[in-house]
């Protein structure tokens, strides 16, 4: 007898009893019901109706007893599979085992067990955890001493933003009625890049600023001595005579000249590499630019394709203005202190995918 679906099953075992056991009856029946399906011959209304009489399923020659011995050693071999490599795919698995895909997802999804993504941290070198720990320690103590501290904070970093993006396609979908078979062109040979500089001081974002291209110790000197003050006119006084910089150690910010700067401007109120407080290495995850602000950028920046630099330069403005219009900014201390204590929970190790 030729395999048929359980539902097919089902239905020529209920059109059997209809006819009270006449499968010629039957099988007529069964055409008129279901006229765009495969019509069995008579005999075979007469092998389902024996089969599940005998306790046996339809087109398997098994007892059910020998099912379930089926289904539960099918099963366990979907999860050794599973536990053998747990980044297999449930086409991998489909192909090694024979059963089904969906059955392999009912399966993994009767035991509990969902695909986790991975996320992508930043390398961390074996001294770096020590350097790390101190400065969650030392920021946590500052903040418990003075609850304003971290709004004192000017929160500093530097991204580049080119023609061709990130951009995560998983959030980027057109609803329609039939799938459209949508593309999105990619890196396209005319290039081009802006290089931005942004701060966050008091819940306030300071930016974003074109610096030139390639930054180097020179330019951005340059920016701290003229470029900066003019960002910072529409701050309070009080804020800009308390105020801290916070550097991270790119070497543009590493240079002697801008060091010899910065502990004239601000002496004993920056962050950096050799700084007053110590700016720890390999790092992106503790500044609030990094975690907060230029992920937001981009996504919204490139959920259109970029055709010139102008367009570029215009998105990004729009993006910061919504940006700073939303007020997260003004929450981002919290984001912060959990992290300085996830940091140190960690041993100074990763903690992201642990928040």
């Amino acid at each position: 007898m030729s395999r048929y679906t359980p539902t097919e099953y089902a239905n020529m075992h209920f059109i059997y009893g209809l006819c009270n056991g006449n499968a010629n009856r039957a099988a007529a029946l069964y055409r008129e019901r279901y006229p765009n399906v495969r019509h069995p011959d008579y005999r075979v209304f007469i092998r389902v109706h024996n089969s599940l009489f005998e306790g046996r399923f339809p087109g398997t020659g098994l007892s059910r007893a020998s099912e379930g011995r089926l289904q539960r050693h099918s099963e366990v071999e979907v999860l050794e599979l599973v536990e053998e490599d747990p980044s297999t795919s449930l086409s991998q698995i489909a192909r090694r085992t024979g059963i089904p895909k969906k059955s392999v997802h009912r399966i993994l999804k009767r035991h509990q067990l969902y695909p986790y993504h991975y996320q992508k941290v930043q390398t961390l070198m074996p001294r770096d955890g020590a350097f790390r720990v101190t400065f969650c320690q030392i920021m946590l103590r500052k903040i418990r001493e003075d609850p304003k501290c971290f709004d004192k904070i000017l929160w500093t970093d530097e991204s580049t933003c080119r023609r061709d993006g990130f951009l995560n396609l998983h959030n980027l979908h057109s609803w329609q009625l039939e799938n459209p078979k949508l593309i999105r062109a990619d890196r396209a040979q005319q290039q081009f890049k802006i290089n931005l500089w942004t701060g966050i001081v008091g819940g306030k974002i300071i930016g974003p600023y074109e610096l030139p291209a390639t930054l180097n110790a020179e330019g951005y000197l340059i920016f701290l001595q003229n470029n900066l003050l003019e960002l910072l006119q529409n701050l309070s006084l009080e804020t800009r005579e308390g105020m801290w910089l916070q550097n991270d150690g790119c070497p543009a910010h590493f240079a002697v000249r801008v060091r010899e700067y910065l502990n004239e401007a601000y002496p004993d109120r920056w962050i950096g590499r050799l700084g007053p407080i110590l700016w720890p290495p390999r790092s992106p995850d503790l500044n609030p630019l990094n975690f907060f602000y230029w992920g937001c950028i981009k996504e919204k920046v490139y959920n259109k394709a970029v055709s010139t630099v102008e367009e570029l330069r215009t998105r990004v403005q729009l993006a910061a203005g919504e940006i700073e219009a939303s007020g997260y900014a003004r929450r981002i201390k919290r984001s912060f202190i959990r992290r300085c204590r996830g940091c140190i929970a960690a041993n100074g190790g990763h903690f992201e995918h642990l928040l």
